[in-house]
């Protein structure tokens, strides 16, 4: 083995780890739940990651709550929850009926909320 291969065999080993620690690192999150300082790039992100959570755990979600800047529009802050979250409201406009239909809003409190940080432009 000539010295010049030692070189590129450290290379390759040394790539393989980063990569190796960088998959691992992206699966930890993506099976982690979630936590207090996480960022991500956009609301449709932070949504598919609370998605995915949610049914690894097993439960639906939903955009709840949604706040625009009045200035350029954009998105700063947005609340993802449960489906069961909340409770239904009487319907004013009806009589009551025989039959009603199943409850589903059972007053779950599971939620996670994201706000814009205009600074780095993440959530």
């Amino acid at each position: 083995m000539d010295s010049s291969s030692i070189p590129d065999c450290v290379d390759k080993w040394v790539n393989n780890i980063h990569e190796q620690n960088v998959h691992h690192e992206k699966e930890s999150i993506a099976n982690s739940g979630p936590h207090l300082g996480m960022q991500f790039e956009s609301e449709a992100v932070a949504y598919e990651f609370y998605n995915d959570y949610s049914k690894r755990i097993g439960f639906g979600i939903r955009r709840e709550y949604g706040n625009k800047s009045r200035i350029d529009g954009v998105l700063t802050s947005r609340r993802f929850t449960c489906f069961k979250e909340g409770a239904r409201v009487v319907d004013k406009r009806r009589q009551p009926t025989a039959e009603s239909r199943a409850e589903t809003r059972t007053g779950c409190t599971a939620r996670m909320v994201i706000s814009l940080d205009r600074k780095i432009g993440k959530y």
